[in-house]
């Protein structure tokens, strides 16, 4: 049975949660555009301080009295939304073709699957908390969310040697299946492949872009899951965020499920941060032998000094994954692949990591850029573009950072 396209279980908790967003939006967008004109981004401080001071005086008083009189709409939004929050699926489908609809795909011994993963959405999330992050609100490159296109951030991600950044990874782990043996062959591209069959992102937090970014996809990728994580009270605290997370997929998704971890402090504590696990229907083989595939995305704690914290999510999100697919397996099933991507928030080489590093998820899971701890593979590069320098001539676009 497929998945089911709504995260509610009738048509009228589905209207209702949409009033609740609309009544609760003027405050949200006059609170985000409050932010921006208080928080600067790098190309507005190159502009000279009139403009800064004309945003100051003028825009900030102007959306802090639009945000005051917005509020009685959105108290009487969130008394409808907080409460739907707890029994809504925490996540939502978009499916443009339906599974039954497709025709049924034979998986040939000589067929293999691109995975293109993974990239951050800073430009992805509210204009004024992206401005407040470390890369400006901008992490997709100046672009700005430039992964919608066959050649927006080519250089970011595994496709482009980690250039997006050390952190960002795609692990994979052994499977027996009828594409690849016990130890069977993986490549990473060096340039953005043309048709991937499934795309990972983080930091997808705002509904708007990533609306866009469904249109843009659905031609390509017909089953997309978003909106992932809950948001509002919750057991580990009150969520402002949800994940962020973003899976765009060529093939069915056959069942999906989401976990949150119970650790995050200081401002990770503000979005729903977990695991979304996924199993992907691929076809059958000539002999009309099912083949399935695991697809799990995660973004793990981020601020630097809590290394502890981001090993404790890594052993759960084993035990997590583990649970997952031995919920989800089918007898005479056979597993293509069990891939983990996502940003970990550490990377294989900087001393300060070295706790993670040794975590025991690189003895199941394995990154293809990664020698052993501490070492990656001969031709590995990464990067961390600091605010400051982010629209710098030599990176301020995808094809100049490739270079």
């Amino acid at each position: 049975m497929p998945l089911a396209e709504s995260p509610f279980s009738c048509r009228l908790l589905d209207d209702l949660f949409l009033l609740s967003c609309v009544l609760v939006f003027p405050s949200y967008w006059f609170i985000d555009r409050l932010l921006s004109c208080v928080v600067s981004t790098s190309v507005e401080r190159s502009q000279g301080p009139a403009l800064r001071i004309l945003l100051l005086v003028f825009g900030a008083l102007l959306f802090a009295l639009l945000f005051v009189l917005s509020l009685p709409l959105c108290v009487f939004g969130l008394l409808l939304w907080a409460p739907l929050h707890q029994i809504r699926r925490p996540f939502s489908y978009q499916r443009s073709v339906d599974p039954r609809d497709a025709p049924e795909r034979t998986v040939a011994g000589g067929c293999s699957f691109t995975f293109r993963g993974t990239e951050n959405g800073s430009a992805c999330g509210p204009d004024g908390g992206s401005a407040c992050g470390p890369d400006g609100g901008s992490a997709c490159g100046p672009d700005g969310g430039s992964a919608c296109g066959p050649d927006g951030g080519s250089a970011c991600g595994p496709d482009g040697g980690s250039a997006c950044g050390p952190e960002d990874v795609l692990l994979t782990a052994p499977c027996t299946g009828p594409l690849q043996g016990r130890d069977g062959p993986f490549e990473v591209s060096l340039v953005f492949p043309q048709s991937p069959d499934f795309l990972c992102l983080q930091e997808v937090f705002d509904g708007r872009a990533s609306r866009k970014l469904r249109r843009c996809l659905s031609s390509s990728f017909p089953y997309i899951l978003y909106d992932v994580g809950p948001s509002g009270p919750h057991g580990c605290g009150f969520k402002f965020f949800n994940s962020g997370l973003f899976l765009a997929s060529r093939h069915p998704l056959v069942n999906a499920k989401y976990y949150i971890y119970p650790n995050a402090r200081g401002e990770d504590a503000l979005a729903s941060k977990g695991l979304l696990c996924v199993k992907v229907y691929l076809g059958t083989t000539q002999e009309k032998q099912s083949i399935v595939g695991f697809m799990n995305c995660t973004h793990l704690h981020a601020p630097e000094c809590d290394a502890a914290i981001r090993c404790d999510q890594m052993s759960l999100l084993l035990q997590w994954i583990s649970d997952f697919q031995a919920e989800n397996t089918q007898d005479g099933e056979l597993v293509a692949f069990d891939v983990l991507c996502g940003d970990l928030n550490f990377d294989n080489c900087s001393s300060d990591d070295c706790l993670e590093q040794k975590h025991k998820l690189f003895s199941i899971y394995r990154d293809p850029c990664r020698d052993c701890a501490g070492r990656d593979r001969p031709g590995t590069m990464g990067t961390l573009l600091r605010q400051e320098l982010l629209y710098h001539e030599a990176v301020n676009t995808p094809s100049r950072l490739k270079r």
